[in-house]
Formats: structure tokens, C-alpha cells, sequence
């Protein structure tokens, strides 16, 4: 048989910064204790997705100090999440800057649906997008999805209780940052939520994935696919192993936090 024809196109919108949605799990777990303050009586089936909701505490306002600088709010990451992996490209990614805003950021876009890829472009995939000739049709090339395995891998290694003890530290700090841009009313906790909802409602597709050239790029086949928000989208194409490496550590988070409320 012959091989089929491989059709390589590299068009910054449809790879760059795939795997930066990603980083929304990196942190995503740290604020899942946030808003599951209801005791549970039962636990969650591993298999389905726990989404927790915004809770809404009753707080007096208080002053608020100035923040601290970016390199005293990496000093504080790096030194509490250098446990949560022992894998060197986590350590590489905590050698960034702004990491606490970053992760602010990446939670507004995902949450809104947009691609987080500028706040993030350190974990923009090398390689190009390929598809291949298959029945008359173009399908997704199985090696475009290797080049996010090491995200993959990194994002299935993290511990979780490392993530949420952190941001037990940072919490306020990042509904600060949150507040800067945000709309008026909008907290950090009800953004975190719905970004989780864009991690979890993104589908798991095994088979082949059609797509169709469109210029200098290529579009999903499937209306339902091409819908989906760019943020979506990204983590789609990080092909169903990765995806669901990232959304069981999501539904991992849930599960474990689930658990911590129902003991309380």
C-alpha cells in the first residue's frame, strides 16, 4: 500500500499555543476549595465531572495593602509549587515570570472562550500541524498530537495538594489581579468555575478527526467542532490522550476537594 499523503500547514491560529489552555489545570485545582463549602454525603463518581460552584462568603471589606511585587509573588510560587512535580519541564515553567498573573489571565480567557496563547507562549508546540490524505479526506496526522505529550505528561504529574495548599496562600492575591480588568462584579471564583466548564465540556474523539482546508489553515469538518470556543478548541487538538490526562486532573482536584468539604 501506499503511503498515505501528508499535507503539513503551520498557521499560527490554528497550533500556536494549543497547549497553553493547559495551564488552566496547572493552577485550576489551587481554587477548587474555594467554592465547595457545602458538606457532601456522598462521593462523586470518579468518572463523571464534579464543577464546583462560586460560593459568595459574607466578609467584611477590610484595607487592603499594597500588592507585592511580581518577583516577590514568584519567589512565593516557585518555592511552594516546586513540590508539585518532580518533572524538570515543570520546573522550567516555574522559571517564568509573572506566574501568578499569568495563571490570573489564562483563567480569564479560558473562562471568556478566547485562546490564552500571549499570556503563555513559552508552551507553544514545536513542529508543524499535519493532516493526512484518508479516503478522499483530510484527517488530523496522530504525530501533530505527540508534539503536546510532554504538556500531557507534566499536567498528569501534578499533585494536586501541593496546588490547593498554595493557593490557600494566594487566594486574595490573585482576586486582586482578577480585579484590575475584570468587569465590575466579577470575581475570581465564579471566572475559575466557568473555565472549568470549558475544560470539562471539551469532547474526547478517539477516531479520526476530519478537517478541511480554509487558506492558509485548516477548520474541523464538524460544525459541532468548529463551534466549540478557541480555548476549547486548543485543548482538542491535543489529541484524547492529553485531553484526558488534563481533565481527569481536573476531575481529580474535584474528587479530592469534594472529600476535604465532606469531612469538615
Amino acid at each position: 500500500m501506499n503511503n498515505p499523503e501528508v499535507v503539513t500547514k503551520s498557521p499560527s491560529r490554528l497550533h500556536v499555543g494549543v497547549a497553553v489552555a493547559a495551564v488552566v489545570v496547572v493552577f485550576a485545582g489551587m481554587g477548587t476549595w474555594l467554592v465547595l463549602r457545602q458538606s457532601s454525603t456522598a462521593l462523586p463518581n470518579p468518572s463523571q465531572a464534579v464543577i464546583p460552584k462560586p460560593s459568595h462568603p459574607s466578609v467584611a471589606p477590610r484595607a487592603e495593602s499594597a500588592l507585592p511585587s511580581s518577583a516577590e509573588m514568584d519567589a512565593l510560587m516557585r518555592s511552594r509549587l516546586a513540590r508539585a512535580s518532580a518533572l524538570p519541564e515543570f520546573a522550567g515553567w516555574l522559571r517564568e515570570n509573572d506566574l501568578l498573573r499569568r495563571f490570573v489571565t489564562v483563567v480569564g480567557n479560558v473562562a471568556a472562550g478566547d485562546s490564552p496563547r500571549e499570556a503563555v507562549s513559552f508552551l507553544a508546540p514545536g513542529g508543524t500541524f499535519e493532516a493526512r490524505r484518508k479516503a478522499g479526506k483530510h484527517v488530523i496526522e496522530k504525530q501533530s498530537y505527540a508534539r503536546y505529550d510532554v504538556i500531557g505528561k507534566v499536567v498528569g504529574s501534578l499533585d494536586m495538594g501541593v496546588l490547593v495548599s498554595t493557593y490557600r496562600e494566594v487566594r486574595h492575591l490573585a482576586e486582586r489581579l482578577h480585579k484590575e480588568n475584570a468587569r465590575p462584579g466579577s470575581t475570581f471564583d465564579a471566572t475559575l468555575h466557568l473555565a472549568f466548564e470549558q475544560v470539562l465540556s471539551v469532547p474526547v474523539i478517539d477516531g479520526d478527526v476530519e478537517v478541511v482546508p480554509k487558506g492558509a489553515m485548516y477548520v474541523y469538518a464538524d460544525p459541532k467542532l468548529e463551534s466549540l470556543t478557541a480555548a476549547q478548541k486548543h485543548l482538542l487538538r491535543m489529541g484524547p490522550q492529553n485531553l484526558r490526562r488534563i481533565q481527569g486532573k481536573v476531575r481529580e482536584a474535584s474528587q479530592q476537594l469534594t472529600q476535604q468539604a465532606s469531612r469538615r
